[in-house]
């Protein structure tokens, strides 16, 4: 622990900050296209000390700039003496109101940040992990042009996995030209953007060819009873996003998907 206060009896403040964050490239998936993505940065102030947290808020979660600034300008966290009573702090911000999970998980990574820095551990060590073990994370690249692809390859050059955006009218050929230009492991991420399962059940198999490891959201998420059709006869794992959130939705479809991806922002938090 380390020499800060390590009481306050004003306890825990919130604030906020809003930021438009500008891309790099316009980034397209199935639904449409945008160069820019709302974030808020949160900070929790405790006994000298400062955690950090960020919300991201793509267009397809629902949630915003306006939505999320009047969910955190409600919360009161003040009433919370001890930043280590996780279990109360995130229990009452995830009751305080329905839905709004991107905010939700700005406060529970701050909160995360606030216990590293006054306990002097990262937070690996709180939940007992390996770092060592720690997955590796995949860079997303975007529907675009052969020439947009073949650049943002080359900048993705320190990750060992790339996902791959589909869904267009160039699913083939988007494959094709990032595969002459590396060999690493693929994902293909569809976004909902396949309506019919013979379809997808085509491409699954030329994926499998082309050395994708799984398939993500290939068909939209209402689409239950094809996506588990498509599950039992793919060579790849299908992998649920849009269709899963929280734990009910894990529950609800276990026997549909072959996994699922895990956003903090789309949970509410660690």
């Amino acid at each position: 622990m380390r020499s800060k206060s390590d009481t306050s009896s004003d306890g825990i403040k919130l604030s906020f900050r809003l930021h438009t964050l500008e891309l790099r490239h316009q980034f397209t998936i199935a639904s449409g296209s945008r160069k820019t993505t709302p974030v808020i940065i949160t900070s929790l102030e405790y006994g000298g000390w400062t955690g950090y947290g960020e919300a991201s808020m793509p267009p397809y979660m629902g949630e915003s700039h306006d939505t999320a600034s009047s969910f955190l300008s409600t919360l009161d966290l003040s009433r919370f003496k001890n930043p280590f009573l996780f279990d109360d702090i995130l229990g009452y911000v995830d009751n305080h109101r329905p839905g709004n999970y991107a905010a939700k998980a700005a406060v529970d990574i701050a909160l995360h940040d606030l216990y590293g820095k006054i306990s002097g551990f990262p937070v690996y060590r709180m939940y007992g992990l390996n770092p060592d073990a720690t997955p590796f994370t995949s860079f997303t690249i975007g529907i675009d042009t052969p020439e947009a692809l073949r650049q943002k390859v080359s900048e993705a050059g320190p990750y060992r996995i790339l996902k791959v955006k589909l869904g267009g009218n160039n699913d083939r050929e988007m494959i094709g030209v990032i595969r002459s230009a590396t060999d690493k492991p693929l994902c293909a991420d569809v976004n909902q953007g396949w309506k019919d399962k013979f379809f997808a059940l085509e491409m699954a198999h030329w994926l499998y060819e082309k050395g994708v490891i799984f398939l993500e959201q290939p068909l939209p998420k209402e689409y239950v009873e094809e996506t588990a059709w498509l599950r039992e006869k793919s060579p790849i794992p299908i992998i649920g996003d849009e269709a899963v959130r929280g734990l009910a939705d894990l529950i609800k479809f276990k026997d549909i998907y072959s996994g699922i991806n895990v956003k903090l922002m789309k949970c509410g938090g660690i």
